[in-house]
């Protein structure tokens, strides 16, 4: 059951959207709500070129910081007083960038679920901050889309992207409160071509039946002859009327290990609906 959940505020604009999807999160399951307000300080790299005179320029930008800081404390400050149907409490953090993920991370670990944006194809200036926030929290993270409020009732039925690693195994144990409050479940796997069945078994029927021993009311969807498994995905999430994308997340630890890749890197760009995801 989930009954403890953080959602990361930058004291934005988006913080109405994340803020839209916590609430109704806690509100369905009766948890408890922390909002993490991260007022990142942003200081220009020409700073380490100032000189005698870095030291100056240095406050300056922290001073400003700390300024639009209390400005967005005391509009979240309101915000939460407005919950009185819901307990919260509201942290404050005054960091660097390089200490930002550190700081949520920690936050997130003893919590069961963290909302926040999606990193790609948003105006969100800190991407590597939900990377971070996917590898490193070892929690489940929904991730909002931009400019799209949450809607009651609007995970009755979810998509579940379904490969047999265990990053998509992981996500489904994390998403397993909202499946088993949702009205379908549809598993969807895109059959890449020359996949062999294993063990003289459908694919999918083995996770078909977990759900279904979790209540869930499932349907299983073979997706056949897509170039571009991305694209596949989410068709089928449209197609099937979803609220919520269940998927695993993978990384390309060639490059950096934080950097999603491929397949989850495309569906968490264009997605219109909430994507619940784990490593």
């Amino acid at each position: 059951m989930l009954r403890d959940l953080v959602v990361h505020l930058e004291g934005d604009g988006g913080d109405e959207i994340r803020l839209s999807y916590a609430e109704q999160i806690c509100t369905d399951f009766q948890a408890h709500l922390t909002g993490i307000f991260l007022n990142i300080s942003h200081i220009p790299t020409s700073a380490g070129y100032a000189g005698f005179g870095a030291a100056d320029v240095l406050a300056q930008y922290n001073n400003a910081s700390i300024k639009a800081g209390d400005k967005a404390m005391k509009a979240l400050e309101e915000h939460f007083k407005q919950l009185v149907s819901i307990p919260h409490e509201l942290r404050r953090y005054d960091v660097l960038l390089a200490e930002a993920a550190s700081v949520l991370c920690f936050q997130v670990r003893t919590s069961d679920l963290l909302v926040t944006t999606r990193p790609y194809g948003t105006a969100d200036h800190f991407p590597e901050l939900v990377e971070w926030s996917i590898f490193g929290s070892g929690r489940g993270v929904l991730l909002a889309p931009p400019q799209i409020r949450a809607k009651k009732d609007g995970f009755d039925t979810i998509m579940v992207c379904w490969r047999d690693t265990k990053e998509a195994s992981r996500a489904v144990s994390q998403a397993m409160p909202f499946l088993q409050r949702s009205k379908k479940v549809v598993v969807a796997m895109v059959d890449e071509e020359g996949a062999p069945e294993q063990f003289g078994q459908e694919p999918g029927a083995d996770i078909s039946r977990h759900l279904s021993r979790h209540n869930c009311n499932v349907e299983l969807r073979h997706l056949t002859g897509w170039g571009s498994v991305s694209d596949a995905l989410l068709n089928e999430a449209e197609k099937s009327g979803a609220g919520m994308i269940v998927m695993g997340s993978y990384g390309h630890s060639r490059i950096r290990q934080w950097v999603l890749g491929g397949v989850t890197r495309d569906v968490m760009s264009k997605a219109l609906i909430p994507i619940l995801t784990a490593h």
